[in-house]
């Protein structure tokens, strides 16, 4: 039957249960998404995502550097010859440490992580910290089964929460993040619930119920109407009054004329939020008064950003968010790592394009760490780093032997990065210690061997020990709060433990993984 009562109205009502009952019945909510509202404590539990899409390919093994793989170098130093991250002379790589070292921005070598395998890209300077603290999960030889080398494909799969296997995975049209939403009925009475702040709505919050995406929150508004809530700003009134109007009218069921029906509702019923002053500062510092998310070349005295600021300005409008707003998950994205020419400087493997992009990386996650952490900086006036899982997506990794061009190409497993102050910090997949009886690393020989060369022994595809699900599984059952069954809904392989082997590990197909390393 038409629609004829808006989700204004119901809010301003105040009965929000009213609100999901009515909803419910109205939008033909299918039976999976009513049955949730009776399971879990995703989002009743306080806790939170937020997660940043790396888009373009990033080369983990310039990221997480397996320093003393033989072959990650190789002989005569040709495999990585131009692009390798340099051993510092002075550091023995292979002798453990308590706590990973603490470098300055000029640092020139791989930064020792202190279990004797493995170390950090010197642009990553600023998550030792973090890691030092606990904090941090850096997670290595992470990828899907029948992994693409396509970015359009691999990017979908990552967002969809699947793999490239069959087509009940390749055809699963909402996103993995839409689905942990409307599995709880968050969405249905909260007018903010899932929120990206980037040029488009991303596949992982993509579903037939509406989330919000902001290109920014400052032009989050009605178009030329930018008085405050409760002013008397006649233009404003006026317009707000016609989109009541207009919703009351009725609207046939068909086409997709209900999603854009909810869309503009969803529009409606956000407008207000973003007025909050707090939501215009930028007034949030490091203890020594350094910006936390500076947005001009004068608040950037180490020049970490390159004279280019909208990433970590969207990183601060999706902590905001988190910190200031019922929303439950969060996420922005950051280009630029498609690096098959040109990722380093030359005779400077340290510095260059890749290295720019990780320094902006490791900065975004200390920032997060230190904007969390001050009960200052939200309206609830906590430490809610607790509450709050920071992790990163990239679609594939690169390959283990450089190009003709100083760059690298398509290939197979690469890193996530996992922060928070309920996460079990460490490294996983980048250390001969075996995890659930699989190696996590085949050091090679100094040539083409070893786990970086065991999908492609030309160019090197570093094989996948760790399927990307298991963490985002781990992070919405043991984190967020869902339940085993929400889960394998959310994430159908889960569903399918015999053959996946997602929660407890085993042998998929020909390559043993690992599953779940107990990251929260």
């Amino acid at each position: 039957m038409p629609n004829v009562i808006t989700r204004r109205s119901f809010i301003h009502t105040g009965l929000q249960a009213g609100v999901a009952a009515g909803l419910a019945s109205m939008m033909n909510i299918p039976p999976f998404l009513k049955r949730a509202l009776a399971e879990g404590n995703i989002g009743i539990s306080g806790k939170k995502l937020l997660f940043i899409f790396l888009r373009g390919g990033n080369d983990g093994i310039n990221n997480i550097v397996p320093i003393e793989d033989p072959s990650y170098l190789g002989t005569g130093n040709t495999l990585r010859g131009s692009i390798g991250i340099l051993k510092d002379p002075m550091v023995f790589y292979d002798v453990a440490s308590p706590t990973a070292d603490v470098v300055s921005r000029t640092y020139p070598y791989a930064i020792n992580l202190g279990n004797k395998f493995a170390a950090l890209h010197p642009a990553l300077f600023d998550m030792a910290p973090l890691f030092n603290n606990g904090d941090l999960g850096l997670i290595h030889r992470v990828a899907y089964r029948s992994q693409s080398r396509s970015h359009f494909d691999s990017e979908k799969y990552w967002e969809k929460g699947t793999d490239g296997v069959g087509a009940n995975n390749r055809f699963i049209s909402d996103g993995v993040f839409y689905r942990t939403i409307v599995e709880s009925g968050w969405n249905r009475n909260h007018a903010l619930s899932g929120v990206s702040i980037q040029s488009n709505l991303p596949q992982s919050l993509r579903g037939q119920q509406p989330m919000t995406n902001l290109s920014s929150i400052g032009r989050y508004n009605l178009i030329g109407v930018s008085s405050p809530s409760g002013s008397t700003n006649t233009d404003r009134v006026k317009l707000l009054n016609a989109i009541d109007a207009a919703n009351l009218q009725l609207h046939p069921q068909k086409d997709n004329r209900e999603l854009v029906y909810n869309l503009g509702t969803a529009f409606q019923n956000t407008l207000d939020i973003f007025l909050d002053p707090s939501f215009q500062t930028n007034e949030f510092y490091d203890t020594d008064g350094t910006r936390l998310f500076p947005s001009s070349s004068a608040q950037d005295p180490l020049n970490r950003f390159n004279n280019s600021f909208g990433f970590i300005q969207n990183v601060k409008s999706a902590a905001q968010i988190l910190a200031n707003t019922d929303a439950i998950i969060t996420g922005t994205e950051m280009g630029g790592f498609d690096t098959h020419t040109g990722q380093v400087t030359a005779g400077s493997p340290h510095l260059g394009g890749h290295a720019n992009l990780l320094r902006r990386v490791g900065w975004a996650f200390y920032a997060l760490w230190k904007f969390f952490s001050n009960p200052a900086y939200n309206n609830q006036g906590m430490d809610l780093w607790r509450d709050v899982v920071v992790v990163t997506f990239s679609e594939f990794g690169r390959t283990s032997a450089e190009n003709a061009s100083d760059g690298t190409d398509h290939a197979e497993a690469s890193v996530m990065y996992v922060a928070g102050g309920s996460i079990h910090g460490g490294i996983y997949g980048c250390s001969p210690t075996p995890i659930n009886g699989v190696n996590q690393w085949d050091a090679g020989d100094g040539g083409k061997t070893g786990s970086m060369y065991a999908a492609n022994s030309n160019v090197g595809y570093l094989r996948r020990a760790i399927d990307y699900r298991s963490v985002i599984g781990e992070i919405i059952r043991d984190h967020m709060g869902a339940t085993q069954n929400q889960l394998n809904r959310i994430i159908p392989a889960y569903a399918n433990e015999t053959t996946e082997h997602l929660k407890d590990g085993g042998m998929v197909a020909t390559t043993p993984i690992i599953g779940e390393i107990g990251i929260v």
